[in-house]
């Protein structure tokens, strides 16, 4: 899947701290709130590679369960546990470690994610012509006629990861 894909209801990502999470073809993705910005990565820990966040939406850190490595608004790791005995990394080196970002819109209410952090963000917006009955997306998902996701393509993962 390439392009622009739903990922969630703006009222999941209204708070600091709520995040959403899905699929754009086999990669794992997310966007979280951040002091009223949203902001989108990979869902992968850039350390050992697990899949950081696994319910559809929720509200905490960015934490890796496997090491718990904790990544800022940049995507950079800014706690890491035993850093100062075991990994020894400084600024720099974290930031070599940074999550790589995605694109993330709002249109209409809804959250969408692309995996071109600098991808038009328009493109979505004039998917939203169809307020007011159900649509379909140009990504598979489902929209009712008040905004509600009734199906979210996002949700299920295309392909071998």
């Amino acid at each position: 899947m390439n392009g622009w894909v739903l990922l969630a209801h703006g009222d999941d990502l209204a708070a600091h701290g709520c995040w959403a999470t899905g699929w754009i073809g086999a990669i794992p993705v997310l966007v979280r709130n951040f002091n009223g910005s949203l902001r989108g990565f990979r869902n992968v820990c850039s350390h050992r590679f697990a899949l950081m966040l696994t319910e559809p939406t929720g509200k905490g850190p960015l934490r890796c369960p496997y090491h718990a490595w904790v990544y800022d608004q940049d995507g950079v790791p800014k706690a890491i546990p035993f850093n100062d005995t075991d990994f020894h990394l400084d600024d720099a080196a974290r930031k070599t470690l940074a999550l790589p970002a995605i694109g993330v819109a709002m249109a209409g209410g809804l959250v969408f994610a692309h995996l071109d952090p600098d991808a038009d963000s328009a493109v979505p917006a004039g998917w939203m012509a169809g307020e007011g009955r159900e649509c379909t997306l140009p990504d598979g998902s489902v929209i009712g006629p008040d905004l509600v996701i009734l199906h979210r393509a996002s949700a299920r993962r295309e392909g071998a990861c």
